[in-house]
């Protein structure tokens, strides 16, 4: 990872005052006692359940009620060290006063003006009854995202006379104590709401009995609504957005990501869920970004370590592996959530800081994927050694390995960069985050006003010449199949289009497309190619056409059958693909006499697929000449073609295809069928014979004492049986032997006396296999000649 030049970073430090200097109402937490309304608590197995709540009533319901877990890392524990009070899930109680959820209502309404979310719809979730006995407890923890959306928690305290039992709410060096003394007296209601990851406890109760609901508050979801403004923050904006037009000094930080406060998980990360001064400060930066011309996103940035584990419990955890998280978990009962840990990190032998997981001011997904950071590119008033971390995964002693420790770290930010360099800064990111900017743009353009459309569309094509000439193919093997969190960059050509732009479509086929296999091109290219004349893309088809690699054949068989399957009867479409089926069958041509060994790539290709689209792809559009090369070329290469997985297979894939297609006799595919006709009768002629006696093949790889030992059993056609008394690594290599050659032996260790023994039955296996083949193969016969008949 870069490090921290020792520069002085005065934009930096301008934007922290001015960012500290924001202090829109609002705070983390916020109580009250109310008149009492009472609820109609009635719980299963005791009833109605009297207010206050009286000692014998409070007994019975302790009863009913179970200790309450915790979370402790990804486990939901009991510790009554930790966590001491009695909980009862929704199902076992009902609130049945019908007024009750009004007056919830009139609760959730001051919190939200308290918490700053007013211009919010906030939704109550019930989510535990809990009841504190003398001496129970809660020490400090977290409350996770228990539900999407979730931003704080809810706790009403109902009317029941004790002591103690104060909810101590902490958050960022401030301290906030809740007394519920309304609900203490047992004449009032209390309540007190806080944002979920603030940290609190509850005192030990001194006496009586705490009882009390537990909200889950959420913030429900809202369509096409702009994130909230910043009435009360213009000086802070006009301050940010001087300082951001200045720039910053140093041409090295193409970006700033300005940290907020809260942790938020990945899902939750829009600027609708931000809490208290984090959405007021994004919203400002989002404001004054725009402003200055600068372009702005919210995001997760992510530190990265891998080290030497330093811990105390050095003999205990010298062996053992584990993994241990601080926050974003969902599961139900993780409120405890210790943030310490067990080890230090020593010597940090590699890291990493980059940013993820992107969204806009509007709360839309924008996907820029990974974009790595510098340090000195972090805008925060705390150094990156003082984050806490997120997620902890330790392994101990491996062989000749020490033990290790791996720290992920995640801080929300809003990332900010120039408007001028925005081109620079995501083509620099990689291809995959210059088309997440380029898909926002150019979504963007559809909403943009008709006067300064044009002008944004020229925009947006600059930014596609740009990326075409960084354009970075995925180093994995692999094509884009939609499981992976990445830009499908499939989706550019789609945008090209869009920006109605053949040339800038063009030079992405010739410069792009020719190397670069794992893009594909929709079922909407024709259509362009129609509208801007088929002529002038012929050159570079071709030369698409005519890339011969494992990435490219399958995806321009694809391609060629997209272009010959449009049920359009122009002739320049139809003389062109014509002429590209002819380059096709050259290129594959070319491809199968290329000597290549060991390439997964070339294992994994369909070639059933690709011979089924090359034929329908030439009979849709009469190219006869390259349809007879191809099933001539096919034919002759027993190696490359199974008779049975390629040939079978696509013949009787296409075969409702060619029977409704084909309305009289077509040469090349009556060759076809006649030549995997011959070849099928030419095998079934061959019937399998059961074996006279035990005489088995014997021809092996290994010439040690035991393999011509094994050896001399297989031949011998009376031996039915033979054994082993060896060791192990001896009898271990026999089973090697015995199935890298299928061997017709069945084999098995006799565990009795020293050493064991290697227990060898001789089978009819290979007969078996090649009776079913035969079988098979003449199924296929009575196909295949079917299938002849009916297309003559």
């Amino acid at each position: 990872m870069p490090r921290k030049k020792e520069v002085k970073l005065t934009v930096v430090g301008q934007l922290l005052e001015a960012i500290g200097a924001v202090d829109r109402p609002g705070t983390v937490c916020t109580s009250g006692d109310l008149p009492l309304v009472m609820p109609g608590l009635e719980v299963r197995g005791l009833g109605s359940v009297a207010l206050p709540l009286g000692k014998a009533q409070a007994r019975k319901l302790a009863k009913i009620c179970h200790q309450a877990p915790y979370g402790k890392g990804t486990d939901t524990v009991i510790d009554l060290d930790v966590r001491c009070t009695r909980e009862l899930d929704p199902d076992r109680f009902q609130l049945t006063n019908p007024k009750w959820e009004a007056f919830l209502g009139t609760i959730v309404g001051a919190v939200q003006a308290e918490l700053g979310l007013e211009k919010r719809k906030l939704i109550a979730h019930l989510y535990k009854l809990l009841l504190y006995e003398k001496g129970g407890f809660f020490l400090p923890h977290r409350d996770g995202e228990k539900l999407d959306r979730m931003v704080a928690t809810l706790v009403v305290g109902l009317p029941s006379v004790h002591e103690g039992g104060e909810l101590i709410v902490s958050h960022e060096g401030s301290r906030y104590e809740i007394a519920y003394t309304g609900a203490a007296s047992g004449f009032e209601l209390s309540y007190a709401a806080f944002y979920a990851d603030c940290e609190h406890e509850v005192r030990p109760v001194r006496s009586g009995y705490r009882l009390c609901l537990v909200y889950n508050l959420t913030l429900a979801k809202s369509r096409g609504k702009r994130g909230i403004t910043a009435p009360t923050s213009r000086s802070a904006i006009a301050a940010i957005a001087g300082i951001l037009q200045g720039g910053p000094e140093d041409e090295a930080q193409e970006k700033l990501a300005v940290t907020l406060d809260h942790r938020y998980t990945q899902d939750g990360l829009t600027l609708d869920n931000l809490k208290g001064v984090d959405r007021t400060r994004a919203e400002v930066l989002f404001e004054a970004a725009e402003q200055a011309g600068w372009v702005a996103h919210l995001a997760l940035v992510t530190l990265w370590q891998s080290g030497s584990a330093e811990g105390e419990d050095y003999e205990y955890s010298r062996y053992r592996s584990s993994r241990r998280r601080w926050w974003d978990e969902d599961e139900e009962d993780d409120e405890y959530e210790e943030n310490t840990s067990e080890y230090e990190m020593g010597e940090i032998y590699d890291e990493s800081l980059s940013i993820n997981y992107w969204s806009d001011r509007q709360g839309n997904k924008v996907a820029l994927g990974e974009i790595q950071l510098n340090e000195d590119e972090i805008v925060s008033d705390q150094a990156l050694a003082e984050w806490d971390p997120s997620d902890e995964e330790f392994e101990g002693y491996t062989g000749n390995a020490g033990m290790t420790l791996e720290r992920w770290y995640h801080r929300a930010v809003v990332v900010i960069w120039p408007h001028e360099r925005h081109f620079a800064v995501l083509c620099g990111a990689g291809t995959d985050a210059a088309i997440g900017g380029l898909d926002a743009m150019v979504a963007q353009l559809k909403r943009t006003p008709k006067v300064r459309r044009d002008k944004q569309r020229e925009t947006c094509r600059d930014f596609a010449a740009a990326i075409i000439e960084s354009w970075q193919p995925r180093r994995r093997g692999y094509p884009w199949d939609g499981t992976r969190d990445e830009t499908n960059p499939s989706v550019f050509p789609s945008l090209l289009q869009q920006l109605d732009d053949s040339k800038l479509v063009r030079r992405f086929l010739a410069n792009v497309m020719t190397h670069d296999g794992k893009v594909q091109l929709d079922k909407s290219f024709p259509a362009f190619c129609r509208r801007h004349g088929w002529p002038g893309f012929e050159a570079e088809l071709t030369a698409v056409i005519s890339a011969v690699s494992a990435t490219t054949i399958s995806r321009n068989v694809a391609l060629l059958q997209n272009l010959c399957m449009n049920r359009d009867k122009c002739a320049e479409r139809i003389g062109l693909c014509r002429r590209l089926a002819d380059r096709a069958v050259a290129s594959l041509v070319t491809f199968d006499d290329q000597s290549v060994e060991n390439n997964w790539q070339i294992a994994r290709l369909d070639r059933s697929a690709l011979l089924g689209s090359l034929v329908k792809s030439m009979l849709a559009v009469a190219a006869d000449p390259p349809l007879a090369r191809l099933i001539k070329h096919v034919l002759s290469r027993e190696d490359k073609y199974d008779l049975t997985d390629s040939h079978l297979a696509a013949i009787f894939a296409l075969e409702a295809w060619l029977v409704k297609k084909l309305a009289e006799p077509h040469r090349a595919i009556s060759r076809w069928l006649a030549g995997c006709r011959s070849a099928l009768e030419s095998r079934v002629a061959q019937v399998p014979q059961k074996p006279a006696d035990y005489r088995r093949p014997a021809k092996l790889s290994c010439r040690c004492s035991d393999c011509r030992e094994l050896s001399s059993f297989l031949a011998n056609a009376n031996e039915s049986v033979h054994r082993f008394a060896v060791r192990k690594d001896r009898r271990r290599h026999l089973h090697q032997i015995i199935e890298s050659h299928k061997c017709d032996l069945t084999h098995a260790t006799e565990r009795r006396g020293r050493p064991y023994t290697l227990v060898c039955t001789k089978t009819t296996a290979s007969y078996d296999v090649a009776r079913q083949i035969h079988e098979r193969d003449k199924e296929n016969l009575t196909h295949l000649k079917t299938l002849e008949e009916k297309i003559g």
